[in-house]
């Protein structure tokens, strides 16, 4: 309730494009999916990635850190195909923007394993989760 009271009030103030106003759309979404709401993330995830796409670009790392929140709620509704799809992408454009070893690409990989393990490919999500387990050892002990 606070999270859409918020929002509210950044749109009527800040308008629908800024980043603040994004941020609270991102939060309800967020918290929408923790719940098991994904079809309701989904909807505010994708309201949030188009405008932050349009805004700020399409590998911006706040629109990639809405595009793989989106994709892992869609895994969570059992259509894993799109989330694997989406999660590829948004694991290729973060190692490209950040590195490999970087927290937000380790959790698009780890997400990504998770969606391949969810759509019966095992062997690759297996594969992933090993070297996304041992890069997480290097980079982060």
């Amino acid at each position: 309730a606070l999270y859409r009271e918020c929002w509210e009030m950044r749109k009527k103030t800040l308008g629908d494009d800024h980043p603040h106003t994004l941020g609270s759309i991102h939060g309800i979404a967020y918290a929408l999916s923790n719940q098991g709401n994904y079809a309701q993330a989904e909807a505010m995830y994708q309201q949030c990635w188009e405008v932050s796409k349009k805004t700020l670009g399409d590998d911006h790392p706040n629109t990639l850190n809405v595009l793989n929140n989106m994709a892992v709620a869609m895994d969570g509704q059992g259509n894993h195909d799109k989330a694997v799809e989406l999660l590829q992408g948004c694991w290729e454009a973060r190692k490209e923007k950040l590195g490999e070893m970087h927290p937000d690409s380790l959790e698009s990989q780890d997400a990504l394993a998770n969606a391949l393990k969810n759509q019966g490919n095992c062997t690759k999500a297996e594969k992933l989760q090993r070297d996304c387990y041992e890069i997480s050892k290097k980079t982060l002990g």
